[in-house]
C-alpha cells in the first residue's frame, strides 16, 4: 500500500492543474475573509459584525470555499487516468483493484485533510489581518478548537471522497464537474421545495451543515450531519468499488 500511496501522490503532485486550482482558492479565500469579512465587513455575517461567532463563520464561510475546489482536483486526478489511459499502467504495475481503489481514496483524502487545515489557517489569518486595518477587535469567542478542526477536517474530507468518487463512477470530467456545480446549486434547491424540512437530508446540503455556524429547523446539527453524510459515502464508496473492480479499464 505505500508503494501504491507514494505512486498517487506523485500523480497529483506533478501536474499543474493542482497548484493553479489551488492558488484559486487561496485568491478567493484572500478576497472573502480579508476584504469583505475583515476590512470592509459589509456581508452582514457574525465575521463581519465581529461577533462572538466570528471564527465559526470564518471556518464555515471563508475556509469553506476551498472544499469545492479541493473536490475538482480530487475529479481531474482520477478522471484524467481515464482520459489520458494511464489506468491501464496503473492497474498493470498493481493488479489488485482493490488496493489501488483505496489507496487513491485514501490519497486524496489525506490530500484533502492537509489542505483543509491550510485553508481555514490562512482564512483565519486573512480576517485577522483585515480586521487589524479596520481597527477593530475580536471579542471572545465561542469557538472550540477541537470541534471546528474536526468538523473542518470531515468536510474537507467529504468533498475530497465525492470527486473522486464523481469521477470513478462517471469517468468523466465534464458530467462529474457538473454535478458539483449544478447539483448543489440547482438540483438540491428544487428537490427542497419537494422535501420542505426533509430537504436538510439531501447529499451535499447534509454534508454542508457539517461546518454550518448556526443551526435552524433546516439544517442538521453537525454530529447528525456528520452521519447522514457518512452513509452517503459509504453507499456511494461501495458503489464505485463495484464499478471499479469489474468494469474494463478503458
Amino acid at each position: 500500500m505505500i508503494a501504491i500511496l507514494k505512486s498517487e501522490f506523485r500523480k497529483l503532485l506533478t501536474v499543474r492543474s493542482t497548484y493553479v486550482i489551488i492558488a484559486l482558492a487561496f485568491v478567493l479565500i484572500g478576497i472573502y475573509t480579508f476584504y469583505f469579512e475583515g476590512y470592509v465587513g459589509n456581508t452582514g455575517s457574525a465575521a463581519a459584525k465581529v461577533g462572538p461567532l466570528a471564527l465559526k463563520e470564518i471556518a464555515s464561510n471563508g475556509a469553506g470555499m476551498g472544499a469545492l475546489f479541493i473536490s475538482i482536483i480530487a475529479v481531474l486526478f482520477m478522471a484524467h487516468e481515464y482520459r489520458y489511459s494511464t489506468i491501464m499502467y496503473t492497474l498493470t504495475a498493481n493488479v489488485r483493484r482493490t488496493r489501488v481503489f483505496f489507496g487513491k481514496l485514501l490519497t486524496i483524502s489525506i490530500f484533502g485533510i492537509i489542505f483543509g487545515m491550510v485553508f481555514i489557517a490562512f482564512a483565519f489569518a486573512s480576517y485577522m489581518l483585515g480586521l487589524a486595518l479596520r481597527g477593530a477587535e475580536l471579542p471572545p469567542q465561542d469557538f472550540n478548537t477541537l470541534v471546528e478542526l474536526g468538523k473542518v477536517t470531515f468536510y474537507y474530507m467529504g468533498y475530497a471522497l465525492v470527486g473522486i468518487l464523481l469521477a470513478i463512477i462517471t469517468r468523466s470530467v465534464v458530467v462529474a464537474i457538473a454535478t458539483l456545480l449544478i447539483f448543489p446549486a440547482v438540483i438540491e434547491p428544487l428537490l427542497g421545495l419537494l422535501l420542505k424540512t426533509n430537504a436538510k437530508y439531501l447529499p451535499f446540503t447534509a454534508l454542508d451543515s457539517t461546518v454550518g455556524a448556526t443551526i435552524s429547523q433546516s439544517t442538521l446539527s453537525p454530529k447528525n450531519a456528520i452521519i447522514t453524510s457518512a452513509c452517503y459515502l459509504l453507499i456511494a464508496t461501495i458503489i464505485g468499488w463495484l464499478l471499479f473492480v469489474r468494469r474494463d479499464a478503458n
